[in-house]
């Protein structure tokens, strides 16, 4: 069996258990034909997804890709601020961004992925009570997280950041970028390596870090963490 084999039979039986419905919009570019068709105009938005569809196809019908263009859709696209494709979004039920995939979910990014869709969609949150707690203390945040699909330490810390906006209640964004999909982004935050973590465009996280970290760097300075 592959590599690619294996991958598509984790994410066949791992997405099997899901059985809550969640709703993920994808955006993509496509341009009508001379014929008539519709086809995507960006070079990697058909691989893309394909992959997403192995999520939907074995999710019992729970997991539901909308892809939506930003060539017919330039108000929504306007709205939620997308500047590139593809790009997936995780959009809670109050209509706020929680997640963004500037990424992949392959590799080693299929299990910190299938932990969002879970998570998003109400399984238990490990992080929950610890955000709730300190919910108070933190400011609106957006998280960056730099990674790249060989990165053996960025699915712990991807997991982490998503769970962290997921129980946030609005207050904290992730944007999960690919730093080879994306060079300029890496290039211009300066990412040497991997993990690497944004906050607020102003605190740096570099390399493997746990949620203490992350949460303290959320809340700022050196104060204790109710954790």
């Amino acid at each position: 069996m592959s590599q690619d084999d294996r991958y598509k039979e984790i994410i066949k039986t791992e997405m099997a258990k899901l059985n809550k419905p969640v709703t993920l919009k994808v955006f993509t570019s496509q341009k009508v034909h001379p014929d008539g068709s519709r086809i995507r105009a960006c070079m990697d938005c058909g691989q893309f997804m394909a992959l997403l569809r192995i999520y939907e196809e074995n999710s019992n019908g729970m997991l539901t890709i909308e892809e939506l263009s930003i060539d017919d859709n330039p108000e929504f696209a306007k709205k939620y601020d997308i500047s590139r494709v593809p790009t997936i979004l995780f959009i809670d039920d109050k209509g706020r961004e929680v997640i963004r995939y500037l990424a992949a979910p392959k590799g080693g990014e299929i299990q910190p992925f299938i932990q969002s869709i879970f998570t998003f969609a109400g399984v238990r949150n490990y992080y929950e009570a610890t955000i709730k707690q300190n919910l108070s203390r933190i400011e609106p945040s957006v998280i960056k997280v730099m990674m790249t699909e060989t990165c053996p330490y960025c699915p712990q810390v991807i997991s982490i950041c998503n769970a962290f906006a997921i129980a946030s209640d609005g207050k904290i964004r992730t944007i999960i970028i690919d730093i080879v999909a994306n060079p300029d982004i890496g290039q211009y935050y300066d990412a040497a390596g991997v993990p690497y973590t944004i906050i607020n465009d102003q605190k740096t996280l570099v390399g493997m870090v746990g949620a203490p970290e992350i949460l303290r760097a959320l809340i700022g300075g050196n104060i204790r963490v109710q954790y």
